[in-house]
């Protein structure tokens, strides 16, 4: 069974998407398996190159355990990441059978992509003094997002459909932003350990597709956009990462801290004054932008043209983490919690600073292992329409001599109103969408200690 569901996640990796990646970046890469099982403890339970990232203190940690008074170790590793988002578009509706309103959903979209990351660690052990070093390359976060929304008729056409297709809204986004990690990890008599590291988000291109597809020769309800295939090159950055790790007999607390970063091509953020939420269509009348989330009785039955923002602008948060890991037993048996709070402070009036809580169990049994957690992580946009998320997770492990498999899955929903992305002009819809996001991830890590 472990061999079957292992190939099905190697088979199919996919990416997460999420509408609000170019504004927020999702933060997608640089997990393992065995963390993302526990609740998504990054932080504490990173067993890969990750750690370069998340907590290089623990590379202080690896091969602590030899006993000689010389020792090297080397170790690679390789992930595939990914997940199965499933995006709904809803209007609410009277249900005149049954005398009551409900949801009538008018777009739903799957969007499936994928990623790999890969790294090395190496240790060298003199005495009671341990050097770990870590090298791990990878996306950091994704760009992808995906629209189509098929659009019909109110009249029977020619050939007597009653809801003939008049065509096609799309819009489409393609990128992501790579980031390579560099880090060190110092322990000292097997409890003690510092560690830092160097994050170097790469230069990239962001791609932006916006168009109306027309089935036919009839347009009506079809909005008026300006068609659009461009690319933006972005800048990366550079910051630091920092960490203290202690680890008394079955205590391990580890406290870190990361340095912000920006990615962008200007200066500006495509964020909605009325709701806070990002948005990428506007509206433009007599070239004057309007917001897409404004009062819509104030411009729908105006003629305008739909237009795609031409810029890119994501805030990487200053980070202030705090962990900690109890375990009993034996390697055959044992059983571990793991708990940690993350802070993400910003400093764009745009954001909230929010919290991350991060709660998971291991329970190893000889060969059997079971991981499990929930993670509950608050909204950084400064907005009422987003509530926070809760994710749930799982996974387990295989290790054959010197070859060890991890595999882990995770499952998160939400949901919240949205505006129209393509009004059309006379058409009014006073009411915002319901949006509902449900996203499953799934990662695979082999490594292999030399």
């Amino acid at each position: 069974m472990f061999y079957k569901l292992l190939s099905i996640l190697i088979l199919n990796v996919v990416l997460s998407q999420s509408f609000f990646n170019n504004i927020a970046g999702n933060e997608i890469g640089f997990q393992s398996a065995k963390s993302l099982a526990i609740g998504n403890t990054h932080f504490m339970n990173s067993n890969t190159s990750v750690m370069a990232l998340r907590n290089p203190a623990r590379l202080g940690h690896l091969n602590i355990k030899n006993t000689k008074l010389l020792s090297f170790g080397l170790k690679l590793d390789y992930n595939s990441l990914g997940s199965m988002h499933a995006e709904r578009r809803s209007i609410d509706l009277k249900d005149f059978f049954g005398g009551f309103l409900t949801e009538g959903d008018y777009v739903s979209n799957n969007n499936f992509s994928n990623y790999h990351q890969f790294g090395v660690m190496a240790n060298i052990k003199l005495l009671s003094v341990n050097l770990g070093l870590a090298l791990s390359h990878g996306p950091w976060s994704s760009l992808d997002y995906s629209y189509k929304e098929e659009v019909r008729g109110m009249e029977p056409s020619s050939e007597l459909v009653r809801d003939p297709i008049r065509g096609y809204h799309i819009m489409e986004h393609k990128g992501k932003i790579d980031l390579t990690s560099l880090g060190f990890g110092l322990g000292i008599d097997s409890w003690v350990s510092i560690g830092g590291s160097i994050n170097y988000i790469h230069d990239g291109v962001y791609e932006y597709f916006l168009d109306v597809t027309q089935i036919g020769s009839s347009s009506q309800h079809l909005a008026s956009v300006i068609s659009v295939n461009e690319k933006n090159d972005f800048q990366g950055d550079v910051f630091s990462s920092l960490s203290l790790s202690l680890a008394p007999k079955n205590l391990e607390i580890s406290i870190g801290y990361e340095e912000s970063a920006q990615i962008k091509d200007n200066d500006r953020v495509s964020i909605s004054n009325n709701t806070g939420l990002p948005f990428y269509v506007y509206p433009e009348i007599a070239e004057e932008e309007i917001d897409p989330s404004s009062d819509i009785s104030s411009f729908i039955s105006e003629d305008f043209t739909l237009k795609h923002i031409n810029y890119f602008n994501i805030e990487k948060p200053e980070k202030m983490k705090f962990g900690l890991n109890y375990k009993v037993g034996a390697n055959k048996y044992s059983r571990l919690v793991s708990f940690e709070i993350i802070k993400s402070i910003f400093s764009s009036h745009f954001f909230n600073d929010s919290y991350e809580y991060n709660l998971g169990i291991e329970h190893v049994k000889y060969d059997k292992v079971f991981r499990a957690g929930l993670s509950y992580k608050e909204s950084s946009l400064k907005t009422s329409y987003l509530s926070p998320i809760t994710i749930f997770s799982f996974g387990s492990s295989k290790k054959i001599n010197n070859l060890i498999f991890d595999i882990a899955a995770s499952y998160s929903y939400q949901k919240y109103q949205y505006h129209d992305l393509f009004p059309v002009s006379g058409d009014s819809r006073p009411d915002f969408d319901s949006v509902h996001e449900s996203n499953w991830m799934m990662i695979a890590t082999i490594s292999y200690q030399f």
